[in-house]
């Protein structure tokens, strides 16, 4: 019963992320609220003997339509200043943010977008259709593909 359960949960995601896709994609005329940028750090191994790691991840938050934030690259967090008028191309059920342009200039693209969502909605339905399955080995490893 938890398996079925599951499988549905997967497909109608898989479905929605796939759903998300094919609808038009919404463009607003926003304003920058303010940036936040975070930092993680981790401690790993590496060749040269240095095990410092950081991962930081910019985002800049948005007023005035349905996108509320929108994550974005280095260059664009220093490019966009609080206040700045943009432009916001997004999807409709997610708001994912695909292209941010100020003025005529294009500011943040995702230009592959639709074959990342495409992707992932295609695995998760496979997944709940039972295609791809875990091995059934006795360590757990691997992936086993049912055609």
């Amino acid at each position: 019963m938890l398996k079925f359960l599951v499988r549905c949960i997967l497909f109608i995601v898989g479905v929605v992320v796939l759903l998300d896709i094919g609808l038009p994609t919404r463009v607003e005329q926003l304003q920058v609220d303010q940036h936040t940028s975070q930092t993680q750090n981790d401690f790993r191994a590496t060749r040269s003997g240095d095990s410092r790691w950081a991962d930081t991840s910019y985002k800049v938050y948005l007023i005035g339509g349905a996108a509320s934030s929108c994550s974005v690259g280095y260059a664009s967090y220093a490019r966009l200043k609080d206040g700045d008028s943009v432009e916001v191309q997004s999807t409709r059920l997610f708001k994912t943010c695909i292209r941010i342009t100020r003025e005529a200039e294009v500011v943040e693209a995702s230009p592959h977008w639709k074959w990342y969502a495409l992707a992932i909605g295609g695995l998760l339905i496979a997944l709940a259709l039972g295609w791809l399955k875990g091995d059934d080995d006795d360590d757990g490893a691997g992936i086993r593909i049912r055609l």
